[in-house]
Protein backbone atom coordinates (compact mmCIF):
# COMPACT_ATOMS: atom_id res chain seq x y z
CA UNK A 1 0.00 0.00 0.00
CA UNK A 2 1.50 3.33 -1.11
CA UNK A 3 1.94 6.19 1.32
CA UNK A 4 -0.57 9.04 1.06
CA UNK A 5 0.52 11.98 -1.07
CA UNK A 6 1.99 15.04 0.62
CA UNK A 7 3.24 18.36 -0.72
CA UNK A 8 6.72 16.76 -0.65
CA UNK A 9 5.72 13.71 -2.73
CA UNK A 10 7.57 13.42 -6.07
CA UNK A 11 4.50 14.64 -7.97
CA UNK A 12 4.36 17.94 -6.09
CA UNK A 13 7.90 18.39 -4.76
CA UNK A 14 9.08 20.70 -7.54
CA UNK A 15 6.06 22.97 -7.24
CA UNK A 16 6.37 23.02 -3.45
CA UNK A 17 10.03 24.03 -3.55
CA UNK A 18 9.35 26.67 -6.19
CA UNK A 19 6.36 28.24 -4.45
CA UNK A 20 8.18 28.12 -1.11
CA UNK A 21 11.24 29.72 -2.67
CA UNK A 22 9.19 32.52 -4.19
CA UNK A 23 7.53 33.27 -0.84
CA UNK A 24 10.94 33.17 0.84
CA UNK A 25 12.29 35.65 -1.69
CA UNK A 26 9.38 38.04 -1.11
CA UNK A 27 9.83 37.80 2.67
CA UNK A 28 13.58 38.36 2.54
CA UNK A 29 13.32 41.22 0.06
CA UNK A 30 10.75 42.96 2.26
CA UNK A 31 13.06 42.83 5.28
CA UNK A 32 16.20 43.59 3.28
CA UNK A 33 14.84 46.59 1.39
CA UNK A 34 13.35 48.11 4.54
CA UNK A 35 16.77 47.83 6.19
CA UNK A 36 18.81 49.21 3.29
CA UNK A 37 16.48 51.97 2.09
CA UNK A 38 17.67 54.63 4.60
CA UNK A 39 21.21 54.28 3.26
CA UNK A 40 19.95 54.55 -0.31
CA UNK A 41 17.95 57.69 0.46
CA UNK A 42 20.93 59.27 2.19
CA UNK A 43 23.38 58.53 -0.62
CA UNK A 44 20.98 59.74 -3.32
CA UNK A 45 19.94 62.80 -1.31
CA UNK A 46 16.37 61.59 -1.53
CA UNK A 47 14.88 61.77 1.96
CA UNK A 48 11.88 63.82 0.69
CA UNK A 49 10.97 60.83 -1.53
CA UNK A 50 11.62 58.21 1.16
CA UNK A 51 7.96 57.57 1.96
CA UNK A 52 7.01 57.52 -1.71
CA UNK A 53 9.60 54.79 -2.34
CA UNK A 54 7.46 52.50 -0.18
CA UNK A 55 4.02 53.84 -1.07
CA UNK A 56 4.61 53.54 -4.81
CA UNK A 57 5.12 49.77 -4.56
CA UNK A 58 1.78 49.35 -2.81
CA UNK A 59 0.04 51.62 -5.32
CA UNK A 60 1.51 49.76 -8.31
CA UNK A 61 0.62 46.38 -6.83
CA UNK A 62 -3.02 47.45 -6.51
CA UNK A 63 -3.19 47.98 -10.28
CA UNK A 64 -1.39 44.74 -11.14
CA UNK A 65 -3.53 42.69 -8.74
CA UNK A 66 -6.57 43.82 -10.66
CA UNK A 67 -4.99 43.15 -14.04
CA UNK A 68 -3.81 39.76 -12.78
CA UNK A 69 -7.41 38.75 -12.06
CA UNK A 70 -8.36 39.34 -15.71
CA UNK A 71 -5.23 37.80 -17.15
CA UNK A 72 -5.09 34.67 -14.97
CA UNK A 73 -8.73 33.77 -15.50
CA UNK A 74 -8.09 33.91 -19.25
CA UNK A 75 -4.71 32.20 -19.70
CA UNK A 76 -3.95 30.45 -16.41
CA UNK A 77 -1.48 31.53 -13.72
CA UNK A 78 1.85 30.41 -15.18
CA UNK A 79 2.52 33.23 -17.68
CA UNK A 80 1.38 36.02 -15.29
CA UNK A 81 3.52 34.54 -12.49
CA UNK A 82 6.68 34.33 -14.61
CA UNK A 83 6.01 37.78 -16.03
CA UNK A 84 5.65 39.13 -12.49
CA UNK A 85 8.98 37.62 -11.51
CA UNK A 86 10.61 39.11 -14.59
CA UNK A 87 9.28 42.60 -13.85
CA UNK A 88 10.33 42.30 -10.21
CA UNK A 89 13.85 41.24 -11.19
CA UNK A 90 14.12 44.06 -13.71
CA UNK A 91 12.96 46.55 -11.09
CA UNK A 92 15.55 45.27 -8.64
CA UNK A 93 18.39 45.59 -11.13
CA UNK A 94 17.28 49.09 -12.14
CA UNK A 95 17.09 50.09 -8.48
CA UNK A 96 20.60 48.78 -7.84
CA UNK A 97 21.93 51.05 -10.59
CA UNK A 98 19.70 54.07 -9.94
CA UNK A 99 21.73 57.33 -10.07
CA UNK A 100 18.91 59.40 -8.50
CA UNK A 101 16.16 58.87 -5.94
CA UNK A 102 13.54 59.59 -8.59
CA UNK A 103 14.74 56.68 -10.71
CA UNK A 104 14.89 54.48 -7.62
CA UNK A 105 11.23 55.29 -6.93
CA UNK A 106 10.37 54.40 -10.54
CA UNK A 107 12.19 51.07 -10.15
CA UNK A 108 10.25 50.44 -6.94
CA UNK A 109 7.01 50.96 -8.89
CA UNK A 110 8.10 48.23 -11.31
CA UNK A 111 8.83 45.94 -8.35
CA UNK A 112 5.37 46.61 -6.96
CA UNK A 113 3.74 45.83 -10.29
CA UNK A 114 5.59 42.53 -10.49
CA UNK A 115 4.82 41.53 -6.91
CA UNK A 116 1.09 42.22 -7.44
CA UNK A 117 1.03 39.82 -10.39
CA UNK A 118 2.94 37.19 -8.43
CA UNK A 119 0.75 37.44 -5.34
CA UNK A 120 -2.46 36.58 -7.20
CA UNK A 121 -0.83 34.06 -9.57
CA UNK A 122 0.74 32.21 -6.64
CA UNK A 123 -2.64 31.61 -5.01
CA UNK A 124 -4.26 30.40 -8.22
CA UNK A 125 -1.21 28.29 -9.03
CA UNK A 126 -1.61 26.44 -5.75
CA UNK A 127 -5.25 25.74 -6.62
CA UNK A 128 -4.26 24.43 -10.06
CA UNK A 129 -1.38 22.21 -8.90
CA UNK A 130 -2.46 20.81 -5.52
CA UNK A 131 -5.60 18.83 -4.71
CA UNK A 132 -7.99 20.31 -2.16
CA UNK A 133 -6.69 18.27 0.79
CA UNK A 134 -3.09 19.45 0.25
CA UNK A 135 -3.79 23.17 -0.16
CA UNK A 136 -3.88 23.92 3.61
CA UNK A 137 -0.43 22.37 4.00
CA UNK A 138 0.94 24.38 1.08
CA UNK A 139 -0.40 27.63 2.46
CA UNK A 140 1.07 26.66 5.82
CA UNK A 141 4.43 26.16 4.12
CA UNK A 142 4.17 29.64 2.59
CA UNK A 143 3.71 31.10 6.07
CA UNK A 144 6.76 29.17 7.28
CA UNK A 145 8.76 30.67 4.40
CA UNK A 146 8.46 34.05 6.15
CA UNK A 147 9.94 32.79 9.42
CA UNK A 148 13.69 32.72 8.69
CA UNK A 149 13.74 36.00 6.71
CA UNK A 150 11.90 37.78 9.53
CA UNK A 151 14.61 36.67 11.97
CA UNK A 152 17.84 37.01 9.97
CA UNK A 153 16.79 39.24 7.06
CA UNK A 154 17.32 42.62 8.72
CA UNK A 155 20.67 41.61 10.23
CA UNK A 156 22.00 40.06 7.02
CA UNK A 157 20.94 42.95 4.80
CA UNK A 158 22.33 45.36 7.38
CA UNK A 159 25.74 43.70 7.14
CA UNK A 160 25.63 43.79 3.33
CA UNK A 161 24.64 47.47 3.41
CA UNK A 162 27.41 48.38 5.85
CA UNK A 163 30.16 46.34 4.19
CA UNK A 164 29.31 46.45 0.48
CA UNK A 165 26.66 49.14 0.10
CA UNK A 166 22.89 49.23 -0.34
CA UNK A 167 23.11 48.56 -4.09
CA UNK A 168 24.31 45.03 -3.42
CA UNK A 169 21.14 44.29 -1.47
CA UNK A 170 19.01 45.13 -4.51
CA UNK A 171 21.38 43.34 -6.90
CA UNK A 172 21.47 40.01 -5.04
CA UNK A 173 17.74 39.51 -4.40
CA UNK A 174 17.00 38.73 -8.11
CA UNK A 175 19.13 35.60 -7.83
CA UNK A 176 16.59 34.12 -5.39
CA UNK A 177 13.70 35.19 -7.62
CA UNK A 178 15.13 33.65 -10.78
CA UNK A 179 15.96 30.38 -9.03
CA UNK A 180 12.41 30.14 -7.65
CA UNK A 181 10.87 30.89 -11.06
CA UNK A 182 13.01 28.22 -12.72
CA UNK A 183 12.00 25.61 -10.14
CA UNK A 184 8.31 26.59 -10.44
CA UNK A 185 8.43 26.29 -14.24
CA UNK A 186 10.10 22.89 -14.08
CA UNK A 187 8.00 21.61 -11.18
CA UNK A 188 4.61 22.54 -12.68
CA UNK A 189 5.11 21.21 -16.21
CA UNK A 190 2.22 18.99 -17.19
CA UNK A 191 -0.21 20.65 -14.78
CA UNK A 192 -3.03 23.10 -15.56
CA UNK A 193 -0.86 26.10 -14.63
CA UNK A 194 -0.94 27.29 -18.25
CA UNK A 195 -4.48 26.19 -19.14
CA UNK A 196 -7.34 28.62 -19.45
CA UNK A 197 -10.23 27.94 -17.09
CA UNK A 198 -13.45 26.83 -18.74
CA UNK A 199 -16.12 29.55 -18.60
CA UNK A 200 -19.26 28.86 -16.61
CA UNK A 201 -22.30 27.66 -18.51
CA UNK A 202 -24.41 29.81 -16.21
CA UNK A 203 -22.58 33.03 -17.03
CA UNK A 204 -25.81 34.76 -17.93
CA UNK A 205 -27.51 33.89 -14.67
CA UNK A 206 -24.73 33.91 -12.08
CA UNK A 207 -24.18 37.44 -10.66
CA UNK A 208 -20.52 36.69 -9.98
CA UNK A 209 -20.10 35.46 -13.56
CA UNK A 210 -21.67 38.67 -14.82
CA UNK A 211 -19.13 40.54 -12.69
CA UNK A 212 -16.35 38.51 -14.30
CA UNK A 213 -17.77 39.34 -17.74
CA UNK A 214 -17.24 43.05 -17.03
CA UNK A 215 -13.68 42.77 -15.73
CA UNK A 216 -12.44 45.33 -18.22
CA UNK A 217 -13.70 47.97 -15.78
CA UNK A 218 -11.58 46.72 -12.89
CA UNK A 219 -8.23 48.16 -13.99
CA UNK A 220 -9.78 51.64 -14.17
CA UNK A 221 -11.11 51.35 -10.61
CA UNK A 222 -7.75 49.92 -9.53
CA UNK A 223 -5.94 52.95 -10.96
CA UNK A 224 -8.27 55.21 -8.98
CA UNK A 225 -7.61 53.17 -5.84
CA UNK A 226 -3.87 53.33 -6.52
CA UNK A 227 -4.00 57.11 -6.83
CA UNK A 228 -5.94 57.25 -3.56
CA UNK A 229 -3.21 55.25 -1.83
CA UNK A 230 -0.59 57.77 -2.97
CA UNK A 231 -2.78 60.69 -1.83
CA UNK A 232 -3.18 59.03 1.57
CA UNK A 233 0.57 58.68 1.92
CA UNK A 234 1.12 62.32 1.06
CA UNK A 235 -1.64 63.55 3.38
CA UNK A 236 -0.43 61.45 6.31
CA UNK A 237 2.90 63.30 6.20
CA UNK A 238 1.03 66.56 6.99
CA UNK A 239 3.62 68.45 4.93
CA UNK A 240 1.24 71.20 3.73
CA UNK A 241 -1.76 73.11 5.00
CA UNK A 242 -4.23 71.30 2.76
CA UNK A 243 -3.50 67.84 4.15
CA UNK A 244 -6.90 67.41 5.91
CA UNK A 245 -8.79 68.02 2.66
CA UNK A 246 -6.40 65.74 0.76
CA UNK A 247 -6.89 63.04 3.36
CA UNK A 248 -10.68 63.29 3.15
CA UNK A 249 -10.70 63.21 -0.66
CA UNK A 250 -8.39 60.19 -0.69
CA UNK A 251 -10.57 58.26 1.75
CA UNK A 252 -13.74 58.98 -0.25
CA UNK A 253 -12.12 57.97 -3.55
CA UNK A 254 -10.72 54.84 -1.96
CA UNK A 255 -14.10 53.81 -0.53
CA UNK A 256 -15.77 54.29 -3.92
CA UNK A 257 -13.12 52.34 -5.83
CA UNK A 258 -12.87 49.53 -3.29
CA UNK A 259 -16.61 48.91 -3.47
CA UNK A 260 -16.13 48.21 -7.20
CA UNK A 261 -13.15 45.92 -6.72
CA UNK A 262 -14.55 43.63 -4.01
CA UNK A 263 -17.49 41.20 -4.33
CA UNK A 264 -20.99 42.48 -3.67
CA UNK A 265 -21.97 42.10 -0.03
CA UNK A 266 -18.45 42.47 1.38
CA UNK A 267 -19.29 45.47 3.56
CA UNK A 268 -22.62 43.90 4.61
CA UNK A 269 -20.82 40.78 5.91
CA UNK A 270 -22.75 38.44 3.64
CA UNK A 271 -21.98 34.90 4.75
CA UNK A 272 -19.27 33.03 2.87
CA UNK A 273 -16.92 34.56 0.32
CA UNK A 274 -17.72 38.27 1.01
CA UNK A 275 -17.12 37.84 4.75
CA UNK A 276 -13.89 35.93 4.11
CA UNK A 277 -12.58 38.81 2.04
CA UNK A 278 -13.71 41.38 4.61
CA UNK A 279 -12.09 39.37 7.40
CA UNK A 280 -8.74 39.37 5.58
CA UNK A 281 -8.85 43.16 5.29
CA UNK A 282 -9.75 43.76 8.94
CA UNK A 283 -7.35 41.18 10.33
CA UNK A 284 -4.37 42.22 8.24
CA UNK A 285 -4.91 45.90 8.97
CA UNK A 286 -5.29 45.37 12.71
CA UNK A 287 -2.08 43.36 12.90
CA UNK A 288 -0.12 45.78 10.71
CA UNK A 289 -1.07 48.87 12.70
CA UNK A 290 0.05 47.30 15.97
CA UNK A 291 3.13 45.86 14.27
CA UNK A 292 4.14 49.34 13.10
CA UNK A 293 3.55 51.27 16.32
CA UNK A 294 4.63 48.72 18.94
CA UNK A 295 8.39 48.84 18.16
CA UNK A 296 8.19 52.62 17.79
CA UNK A 297 6.60 52.89 21.25
CA UNK A 298 9.29 50.70 22.76
CA UNK A 299 12.03 52.96 21.37
CA UNK A 300 10.32 56.30 21.83
CA UNK A 301 8.66 55.86 25.23
CA UNK A 302 10.49 52.92 26.87
CA UNK A 303 13.99 53.81 25.56
CA UNK A 304 14.79 50.30 24.37
CA UNK A 305 17.50 49.70 21.73
CA UNK A 306 16.19 49.00 18.25
CA UNK A 307 17.13 45.31 18.28
CA UNK A 308 15.26 44.71 21.53
CA UNK A 309 12.27 46.80 20.48
CA UNK A 310 12.00 44.65 17.37
CA UNK A 311 11.78 41.46 19.42
CA UNK A 312 7.99 41.57 19.08
CA UNK A 313 8.38 41.16 15.31
CA UNK A 314 10.50 38.05 15.77
CA UNK A 315 8.17 36.56 18.39
CA UNK A 316 5.14 37.22 16.20
CA UNK A 317 6.86 35.68 13.18
CA UNK A 318 7.64 32.48 15.05
CA UNK A 319 4.14 31.99 16.46
CA UNK A 320 2.62 32.95 13.10
CA UNK A 321 4.49 30.01 11.53
CA UNK A 322 3.32 27.71 14.35
CA UNK A 323 -0.30 28.74 13.84
CA UNK A 324 -0.04 28.21 10.08
CA UNK A 325 1.49 24.77 10.64
CA UNK A 326 -1.39 23.81 12.92
CA UNK A 327 -3.96 25.06 10.41
CA UNK A 328 -2.29 23.04 7.67
CA UNK A 329 -2.54 19.79 9.59
CA UNK A 330 -6.30 19.74 9.10
CA UNK A 331 -7.13 18.78 12.68
CA UNK A 332 -9.35 21.85 13.11
CA UNK A 333 -12.47 22.63 11.14
CA UNK A 334 -12.10 25.76 8.97
CA UNK A 335 -14.64 27.61 11.10
CA UNK A 336 -12.59 26.79 14.21
CA UNK A 337 -9.36 28.03 12.63
CA UNK A 338 -11.03 31.30 11.65
CA UNK A 339 -12.84 31.97 14.91
CA UNK A 340 -10.12 30.77 17.27
CA UNK A 341 -7.52 32.66 15.24
CA UNK A 342 -9.54 35.87 15.44
CA UNK A 343 -10.04 35.45 19.20
CA UNK A 344 -6.33 34.74 19.78
CA UNK A 345 -5.37 37.85 17.84
CA UNK A 346 -7.86 40.00 19.77
CA UNK A 347 -6.55 38.63 23.08
CA UNK A 348 -2.97 39.27 21.99
CA UNK A 349 -3.78 42.84 20.93
CA UNK A 350 -5.49 43.58 24.24
CA UNK A 351 -2.62 42.14 26.29
CA UNK A 352 0.01 43.95 24.22
CA UNK A 353 -1.85 47.25 24.72
CA UNK A 354 -1.30 46.90 28.48
CA UNK A 355 2.29 48.04 27.90
CA UNK A 356 0.80 51.54 27.56
CA UNK A 357 -0.27 51.46 31.23
CA UNK A 358 2.34 53.20 33.41
CA UNK A 359 4.35 50.74 35.49
CA UNK A 360 3.59 47.66 33.41
CA UNK A 361 6.68 45.73 32.19
CA UNK A 362 7.64 45.68 28.52
CA UNK A 363 7.53 41.90 28.38
CA UNK A 364 3.73 42.05 28.59
CA UNK A 365 3.76 43.29 24.98
CA UNK A 366 5.87 40.36 23.81
CA UNK A 367 3.58 37.94 25.65
CA UNK A 368 0.57 39.45 23.91
CA UNK A 369 2.27 39.41 20.54
CA UNK A 370 2.86 35.69 20.95
CA UNK A 371 -0.91 35.15 20.95
CA UNK A 372 -1.55 37.70 18.19
CA UNK A 373 0.98 36.08 15.85
CA UNK A 374 -0.42 32.62 16.55
CA UNK A 375 -3.96 33.81 15.84
CA UNK A 376 -3.23 35.39 12.50
CA UNK A 377 -1.13 32.37 11.52
CA UNK A 378 -4.08 30.11 12.31
CA UNK A 379 -6.59 32.14 10.29
CA UNK A 380 -4.65 33.43 7.26
CA UNK A 381 -4.00 30.12 5.44
CA UNK A 382 -7.55 29.02 6.16
CA UNK A 383 -8.95 32.17 4.54
CA UNK A 384 -6.87 31.52 1.42
CA UNK A 385 -7.96 27.88 1.22
CA UNK A 386 -11.64 28.69 1.65
CA UNK A 387 -11.62 31.46 -0.96
CA UNK A 388 -10.23 29.03 -3.52
CA UNK A 389 -12.71 26.33 -2.49
CA UNK A 390 -15.66 28.70 -2.89
CA UNK A 391 -14.49 29.92 -6.31
CA UNK A 392 -15.22 28.27 -9.61
CA UNK A 393 -12.06 27.66 -11.60
CA UNK A 394 -12.76 30.63 -13.88
CA UNK A 395 -13.20 32.87 -10.81
CA UNK A 396 -10.06 31.90 -8.89
CA UNK A 397 -8.02 34.81 -10.21
CA UNK A 398 -10.80 37.31 -9.56
CA UNK A 399 -11.43 36.21 -5.99
CA UNK A 400 -7.76 35.75 -5.08
CA UNK A 401 -7.22 39.29 -6.32
CA UNK A 402 -10.13 40.55 -4.20
CA UNK A 403 -8.72 38.82 -1.11
CA UNK A 404 -5.36 40.56 -1.47
CA UNK A 405 -6.85 43.89 -2.53
CA UNK A 406 -9.02 43.88 0.59
CA UNK A 407 -5.96 43.68 2.81
CA UNK A 408 -3.77 46.04 0.80
CA UNK A 409 -6.33 48.82 0.42
CA UNK A 410 -7.76 48.60 3.93
CA UNK A 411 -4.26 48.69 5.40
CA UNK A 412 -3.26 51.64 3.21
CA UNK A 413 -6.34 53.63 4.24
CA UNK A 414 -5.95 52.85 7.94
CA UNK A 415 -2.22 53.60 8.03
CA UNK A 416 -2.78 56.90 6.24
CA UNK A 417 -5.50 58.07 8.63
CA UNK A 418 -3.84 56.71 11.77
CA UNK A 419 -0.51 58.21 10.72
CA UNK A 420 -2.01 61.67 10.25
CA UNK A 421 -3.83 61.58 13.59
CA UNK A 422 -0.76 60.17 15.33
CA UNK A 423 1.37 63.05 14.05
CA UNK A 424 -1.25 65.54 15.27
CA UNK A 425 -1.13 64.01 18.77
CA UNK A 426 2.65 64.05 19.18
CA UNK A 427 2.45 66.98 21.59
CA UNK A 428 0.16 65.00 23.90
CA UNK A 429 2.64 62.40 25.12
CA UNK A 430 1.43 58.84 24.63
CA UNK A 431 -1.99 59.86 23.27
CA UNK A 432 -0.98 58.95 19.73
CA UNK A 433 0.01 55.45 20.76
CA UNK A 434 -3.22 54.99 22.70
CA UNK A 435 -5.15 56.01 19.57
CA UNK A 436 -3.18 53.65 17.32
CA UNK A 437 -3.59 50.66 19.62
CA UNK A 438 -7.25 51.55 20.10
CA UNK A 439 -7.82 51.36 16.34
CA UNK A 440 -5.94 48.04 16.16
CA UNK A 441 -8.01 46.51 18.97
CA UNK A 442 -11.26 47.82 17.45
CA UNK A 443 -10.40 46.23 14.11
CA UNK A 444 -9.50 42.98 15.89
CA UNK A 445 -12.90 43.05 17.57
CA UNK A 446 -14.51 43.51 14.16
CA UNK A 447 -12.49 40.54 12.90
CA UNK A 448 -14.00 38.34 15.62
CA UNK A 449 -17.50 39.39 14.58
CA UNK A 450 -16.90 38.74 10.89
CA UNK A 451 -15.20 35.39 11.54
CA UNK A 452 -18.54 33.90 12.60
CA UNK A 453 -19.91 34.50 9.12
CA UNK A 454 -16.77 33.62 7.16
CA UNK A 455 -16.42 29.94 7.98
Amino acid sequence: MSAPATIWSPTYRGATVGFFGLAFMVAYSSAAITTSMPAAAKELDGLPLYGLAFGITMAASVVSMSLAAVWIDRVGPQIPLLTGVGLYVLGMFLASAAPTMGLLVAARALQGFGSGLDGVALYVGIARVFPVHLRPKMFGALAAAWLLPSIVGPALSGVITDRLGWRWVFATIPVLALLAAAVIYRGTRGTTMDVRAAPSRDAGRDPRARLAASVWRRPAWAILASASVLLLGDASARAHAGWPAELGIAVVLLCVSVSRLLPAGTWRMVRGLPSLILMRGLMGTSFTIADVYLPLYMIDQRNLPAWLAGLSLTVGGVTWAIGAWLAGRGRLRPSQSLQWGALAMLLGMAVSALVLVPGWPVWIAWLGWTAAGFGIGLAYPTQSVLVLEESAEHEQGMNSSALQLSETLTTAAALGVVGAVFAALLLWGEAGYVMAFGVAVALALGTVAVSRRAG
